[in-house]
């Protein structure tokens, strides 16, 4: 995390972002990264080292939007690392599942920074975590609004596209929340990057049925790499270059197991990991793709 990598190491990824490109280099050196504000004329996504949790921070032309904020522990943490990343207010939240790994640290996030909309799902939850976070939301002010698929949105420049969950004229919401996880295709030149929450078997299958399918630039690995995501369908469809688990060391659910490791190597991804690299961040400007982790 921020307070543990300040000197970090760089890998650069370099991928020259055309669809004739096939190839994906690793340079590996001595430079220092860690989580400084991103260059100007960039989309920086972060992926933000919570432990076996979720928070990816997405910036562009200015403009910051905060997805997931880990547990609630985890909440301080993450407000040093968007201040780190020069942030001082956010243009929107979004909650991609509305369980406790993912929305326990925004209490923390809305204290520290004004916060102009919140993007939920809609699903239904009543547990304690949610209904607390909830009167967070009203505290702060902010506006809410639900995403489904077809919404668009302009995020500093890039192309937001809301991939899943269903809307009600195609059956509405699925039985399980995993499958209900708000789903964001980030689309910047050439560059496509996915962030699909905990998304499982049946989301990723609604999603590899639609209308945007296609090679990915980064994804990031659905339901921090359990067995019951990143089906074969899924990747086919959705073939990344670069895949990012967010899943925490040593935790009690084997994330990620090696059924998807193995799956994600025939996919011919290169994988990053929050266990294993810290913070990881990943920054695109001048169809280029750099990565910089904060342990290794």
């Amino acid at each position: 995390m921020f307070q543990k990598g300040l000197t970090a190491s760089l890998l650069l990824v370099l991928i020259l972002l055309t669809p004739a490109c096939a190839e994906l280099e690793l340079l590996t050196g001595g430079a220092r990264g860690g989580p400084d504000p991103p260059p100007s004329g960039s989309l920086s996504v972060s992926f933000i080292d919570v432990g076996q949790g979720d928070s990816v921070l997405v910036q562009a032309g200015g403009e910051s939007y905060l997805i997931d904020a880990g547990r609630p522990e985890e909440g301080p943490n993450v407000v040093d690392f968007l201040r780190g990343r020069g942030v001082d207010s956010l243009d929107g939240i979004v909650v991609s599942n509305p369980d406790a790994d993912h929305i326990g640290g925004f209490l923390d996030v809305f204290d520290a920074f004004p916060v102009e909309t919140v993007y939920v799902s809609g699903d239904p939850n009543s547990t304690l975590t949610y209904n607390t976070f909830l009167r967070g939301v009203s505290d702060e002010g902010a506006q809410t609004e639900v995403l489904r698929t077809g919404a668009l949105m302009d995020w500093g420049g890039v192309r937001a596209d809301i991939i899943a969950p269903p809307t009600e004229a195609e059956g509405g919401l699925f039985s399980e929340i995993n499958d209900n996880s708000v789903a964001i295709l980030l689309t910047y030149g050439t560059a496509r990057i996915l962030l699909a929450g905990d998304a499982e078997a049946d989301e990723e299958e609604y999603m590899a049925n639609g209308a945007y399918t296609g090679p990915l630039t980064i994804l990031k690995v659905t339901h921090h790499g359990s067995n019951t995501s990143s089906t074969p369908l899924f990747l086919s469809r959705f073939p990344p270059k670069v895949a990012v688990i967010q899943c925490g060391a040593d935790n009690p659910y084997g994330h990620p197991t090696p059924e998807t490791l193995e799956r994600l190597q025939r996919a011919g991804a290169k994988v990053f990991r929050n266990d294993e690299d810290g913070d990881v961040i990943a920054t695109i400007k001048d169809q280029e793709l750099n990565v910089a982790v904060t342990k290794r």
